[in-house]
């Protein structure tokens, strides 16, 4: 098994950013929503099949996970994001936040006990520690659970299931049908 650097800023806020939204992108400039820009913007409340454009922030609420800002579009109603984030953002329009804490089970789940592994101690790299993610032959990344003298468990999930997290949601334009 190799370590993985998750401390990494690019890399928890990829990680967060592919898992959390899909569909995002990150470092994209921030869309401004006034009604220069989108004319239908200042009257627009999403409705069932709006084509929302929003821009989203994690909030470090996480030990080791910075803030992260990226802008998305989904269809309300077609599931496209987390469905409590997509409930928060009903009723909303373009130019209005608000701060959304998604419980596990509401993003990446809850940790499973099934998904540990007990492992040699050996098949980790040198120095790995509880908490540190290790990725084996197949390319499969996995969590150090614990690690002791001679063995060690791993869990075989995202790195930040079973964790609660915190995101601003900036609506930047909303088209209804």
């Amino acid at each position: 098994m190799r370590r993985r650097d998750f401390a990494s800023p690019c890399l928890i806020i990829g990680l967060t950013g592919i898992t959390l939204l899909g569909n995002w992108s990150l470092g994209a400039d921030t869309l401004l929503a006034s009604s220069s820009r989108f004319p239908e913007a200042e009257n627009s409340h999403i409705v069932e099949g709006s084509r929302v454009t929003f821009q989203v922030t994690t909030i470090p609420s996480l030990p080791g996970l910075p803030s992260g800002t990226g802008v998305g579009e989904f269809i309300q109603g077609r599931h496209e994001i987390f469905p409590a984030l997509e409930h928060a953002v009903g009723g909303m329009k373009a130019g209005q936040e608000k701060q959304v804490e998604l419980s596990p089970e509401e993003w990446f789940g809850p940790y499973l006990d099934e998904k540990k592994v007990i492992i040699s101690k050996t098949q980790l790299p040198p120095g790995t520690k509880q908490g540190d993610v290790v990725e084996n032959a197949r390319g499969e990344l996995a969590t150090g659970a614990e690690v002791g003298e001679t063995t060690a468990t791993v869990h075989y999930d995202r790195p930040l299931v079973g964790q609660p997290i915190v995101v601003k949601i900036t609506i930047l334009n909303v088209e209804n049908p």
